[in-house]
Parts: structure tokens; C-alpha cells; sequence
């Protein structure tokens, strides 16, 4: 059974020394390849690295989250621009707009999130896209720059009426196991509406947690283990009513067609004389 990440950050600092036993993990439970998305430009690098370390395995993608917009440097573009060409199997994101937050400036948000859409539009990259409590606004934006490249809502918490929309814009919509607390009832019912071509699977990690009784032998105090995602698969399947291994290989399918996946691996391994992950 084949599983693919669609949307995590293991650059994150709280997985720290144990990141190879984590990628380990992920291998051992099925996960096959995972999209490891940046969000700043003080771990953009981070990302390349590790990427390159484990060629065939963890896919990078490399944007401006919402949340730091207001970090970036006035060369901010021109270095996102610089990485997505350097890396010609990399996708775009994280990025998006966040109305949660209400701290930050939501016309600086939509500015750079439009620069991410045109930059994904020039160089016919997918892109990965955050929204919170702002879908009004995202759906004005997309419309604005439509036609776009494929793109994933990862952890979509949008209303279920909204789903044919997207997907007429090209949305893909990505399940994370932080929608099996009991609270997230809507959220869960909007997934079963998502059409079978584009439905994924995430982690999130190192956030975006399961319940803590739901998740497995691979948890940890300081982080979210992204070898959780059987869990969140299972539960997938179950919600949708199909059996697990049927939900694996169309989260999977839908996956490598949106990330471009069977170009991405061979292409990254290029240029490497060693994968370090053996």
C-alpha cells in the first residue's frame, strides 16, 4: 500500500535530531514520497537541503505563508523565483491568505499571495495554498488569475457548498488527521463531498495533530510524527466508505498527477552521488 504526504514541513526545528528516525518511520508504514513545503525565507534553504539528502523520497516545495509575510526581504521574489527554476520538480507553497490572524495585514497577505499565482502561472508549477476564514477573498483572487495551474487546498476547512467552485478552478483538497477531533465535524463531512480525482492525504506535521487516542505507536511530546498518516487514511476510508487500500491508491494517484511525481523523483536524483537515506 503506497501513501504520499501531500503537505508537511519536516524543516521544522522541533523534529531536530530525530529527523532521519522520522524518515525512517514514514518509509516503514508505506509512505512512498512526501511534499515538504517551505514558508519562510529562513527555511527556505532547510528545505533544499534536506530534499536533496533524500532524493527519492521527499519532494520541495518553496513559498511565502501567510503568516510571514511580513518577515520577507525586498529580494523575497527574486530568491523564490531563483529556487523554483534551480529546482525544476518543485511546486509552489506554502502560501495563501489567512483572516485567523487578525494581526497581520491582509492586503499585504493578498499582494503576495498574487505574486505566488503569477510566478506558478509562469513557470506552470502547482501550487499548495492555506486559507482560513477567507474564502471569499481567495475565491475573488483565483478567479482573477484563472486560468491557473492545479492546486491543492491542504487542509481544507472551507463549506462543503464551495467544493464545485474550486474544483472548477482546479482544486485538489487534502485530509489531515487534525479533522478527526470530534470538533471538526463540518470539516469531515466536506471531505466526503471532494470528487475521488481530487482527493490527497497530509500530515501537517509537525502540527495538525490527530486526537491523541487515535494516534499510534510512533507518537512523540514535541511533535507530530508524520508516520501517523495510516491513521488519518483509515479514517479517510471510512468517511468515504471505501476500503483503506482503495483510498491509498486514489490519494496516491491524485497525488502524482498533481505534483508531477514520476518527473519529480528521477529528476531530483540527478546530479547526486548519494542518497543519505541509503
Amino acid at each position: 500500500m503506497e501513501i504520499i504526504d501531500a503537505h508537511q514541513h519536516l524543516q521544522d526545528a522541533r523534529f531536530g535530531r530525530y529527523r532521519d528516525e522520522v524518515v525512517q518511520a514514514m518509509r516503514q508504514v508505506g509512505v512512498t514520497s512526501a511534499i515538504v513545503n517551505g514558508t519562510s525565507q529562513s527555511d527556505w534553504l532547510e528545505v533544499e537541503l534536506l530534499c536533496q539528502s533524500h532524493p527519492h523520497f521527499l519532494i520541495p516545495a518553496f513559498g511565502l505563508h501567510p503568516w510571514h509575510v511580513a518577515q520577507r526581504s525586498s529580494d523575497w521574489f527574486a530568491q523564490l523565483t531563483n529556487l523554483l527554476v534551480k529546482h525544476p520538480h518543485s511546486s509552489v507553497g506554502e502560501c495563501g491568505l489567512d483572516r485567523w490572524k487578525k494581526e497581520i495585514d491582509f492586503s499585504e497577505q493578498t499582494d503576495v499571495f498574487q505574486q505566488h499565482l503569477e510566478l506558478a502561472k509562469e513557470l506552470d508549477r502547482p501550487i499548495t495554498v492555506h486559507c482560513l476564514k477567507a474564502w471569499d477573498a481567495l475565491m475573488i483572487t483565483l478567479k482573477r488569475f484563472a486560468p491557473l495551474p492545479p492546486f491543492l487546498l491542504h487542509s481544507y476547512s472551507g463549506p462543503v457548498d464551495l467544493i464545485p467552485a474550486l474544483t472548477r478552478l482546479g482544486a485538489h483538497f487534502s485530509f489531515s488527521g487534525y479533522f478527526l477531533h470530534e470538533r471538526k465535524a463540518q470539516a469531515r463531512m466536506a471531505f466526503a463531498a471532494v470528487p475521488c480525482d481530487r482527493l490527497l492525504i497530509e500530515s501537517d506535521a509537525p502540527d495538525m495533530a490527530p486526537p491523541r487516542e487515535m494516534q499510534g505507536n510512533f507518537h512523540h511530546p514535541d511533535f507530530h510524527h508524520p508516520a501517523d498518516l495510516p491513521i488519518t487514511l483509515m479514517a479517510l476510508a471510512a468517511l468515504r466508505g471505501i476500503a483503506i487500500e482503495e483510498c491509498a491508491s486514489l490519494c496516491s494517484e491524485n497525488a502524482r498527477r498533481l505534483f508531477r511525481l514520476s518527473l519529480a523523483q528521477p529528476q531530483q536524483a540527478q546530479g547526486i552521488e548519494h542518497d543519505n537515506d541509503g
